[in-house]
């Protein structure tokens, strides 16, 4: 049975996998950070439904070309498994389709890594129809170079013309189908992504809008909902959220922005599912500003942050330009919030549980979102007295005078409310110009 077959679909019977994790310290990295990968791996191990029954860790200069870890370490991890009846080998790096078919072949085991691993969970996770395509759309990417491996025992031992097996066949069958999936999921993805980028873009126009990121399970979800009082699903896993989630905040005494929880990042995030997510993702793109959520109380903080600047350069979005939030600091040892915040000037400690920090947080975004505005002169000419009320409501007026044409506001306001403005007949008056100036002029 090859590794494709091995998916842990929780809920099923193949959700009971006994699973052994292998990692592999190579030559410029530290044994330190492999460690954490391979808690990682554990956590990603569970959350897929597996159980984790030991681990091994080497060190090597590079991988091996045929089986990454070297025949001897296989034959290493295969007496493991066996001694503790494991039925699944998971592996923290990237295998080819040859290095997993030889250790499926040389321990009798079946193999998956880490990417596979990620991709069934976020498979497990998806709810909407995007998330769900844009899943489907990264195995099949997967997918595809390891075609072989999956038919091989279809295939002829004989070679040459006239001989060409079921399982040879078959590959050129599922190549030509699965490139045909591939074009259908992407058309329909792109349709997907311009409702989303419409959407988005809207959002933005209606009102000042913040998108959460960071890395995977760091509260970015208990965050919203201590902030907005919704009902947004939180759990402590991985990827418990792969949908974008949009909830409404207001501050001040009516003042509102628009806050949007993304899909967590991970250390080795696959290729694939970045690009398939970047539809999803559009709404880091879009937003007014970014709260980069990081766990206070993890070892490996300053790697995930790593991680996730590394995302977002990817995506084109400058890591800088983020607010910095360190979250979870009622579970973070003593001074280590004083550290990070000098570490990251302008950045602000939180707990999202507790609700500690969250009058700053919100008087960080009132501030923000304030300075965001743009500075203008309108004039509320005479009879259209009632859009003084709107003005006082959404603006933040900062001079009024007279003239007998009507009312002069020197404002701060959104985009939106000026256009709205100005179509309810409100007038730019340059610099504030009265009337009895300008017929001077």
């Amino acid at each position: 049975m090859s590794s494709q077959e091995t998916f842990f679909y929780t809920g099923n019977e193949k959700a009971r996998e006994k699973a052994i994790l292998v990692g592999t310290v190579l030559s410029g990295q530290e044994r330190e950070e492999e460690e954490d990968n391979l808690r990682e791996l554990s956590m990603l191990a569970r959350t897929a439904g597996a159980k984790v029954l030991g681990s091994v860790l080497q060190s090597r200069q590079s991988p091996d070309v045929s089986t990454f870890i070297g025949s001897g370490k296989v034959e290493e991890v295969k007496q493991l498994c066996l001694d503790r009846e494991a039925n699944l080998i998971l592996f923290d790096h990237d295998l080819s389709p040859v290095q997993a078919r030889n250790i499926e072949k040389q321990t009798g085991i079946n193999v998956a890594d880490r990417t596979e691993l990620i991709l069934d969970i976020f498979a497990l996770r998806a709810r909407s129809k995007q998330a769900r395509l844009q899943v489907e759309l990264a195995q099949l990417e997967y997918l595809r170079p390891r075609l072989r491996r999956m038919w091989e025992h279809l295939s002829r031992q004989a070679g040459g013309i006239g001989s060409r097996g079921p399982g040879e066949t078959q590959i050129e069958v599922d190549r030509r189908r699965l490139g045909e999936k591939v074009t259908y999921l992407r058309r329909e993805l792109e349709h997907l992504a311009k409702i989303s980028e419409t959407k988005a873009k809207k959002r933005r126009q209606e009102a000042y809008t913040v998108a959460l990121v960071g890395y995977t399970n760091v509260g970015k979800s208990t965050l919203m909902k201590a902030l907005t009082g919704s009902d947004v699903f939180v759990e402590d896993a991985l990827f418990a959220t792969l949908d974008a989630t949009t909830r409404r905040l207001t501050l001040g005494d009516s003042e509102e922005l628009l806050i949007t929880d993304t899909v967590g990042f991970i250390r080795k995030l696959p290729h694939h599912l970045v690009e398939s997510f970047k539809a999803t993702l559009s709404e880091v793109r879009e937003a007014d500003l970014l709260l980069h959520i990081a766990d206070l109380s993890s070892p490996a903080m300053e790697r995930q942050i790593a991680a996730v600047d590394e995302v977002l350069g990817d995506m084109d979005v400058d890591p800088a330009s983020a607010l910095r939030l360190f979250n979870k600091s009622d579970e973070a040892e003593e001074g280590r919030a004083n550290w990070a915040l000098r570490h990251w000037p302008g950045s602000l400690a939180i707990s999202a549980k507790a609700g500690e920090g969250l009058d700053d947080l919100r008087g960080e975004l009132l501030s923000r979102r304030r300075k965001s505005f743009r500075e203008t002169f309108l004039r509320v000419p005479m009879g259209m007295e009632r859009l003084s009320a709107v003005i006082y409501r959404d603006c933040e007026v900062l001079d009024v005078s007279y003239d007998e044409l009507g009312a002069i506001y020197h404002l701060r306001l959104p985009e939106l409310v000026l256009g709205k403005l100005l179509a309810e007949g409100v007038q730019h008056c340059p610099e504030g110009q009265t009337e009895g100036e300008g017929a001077e002029a």
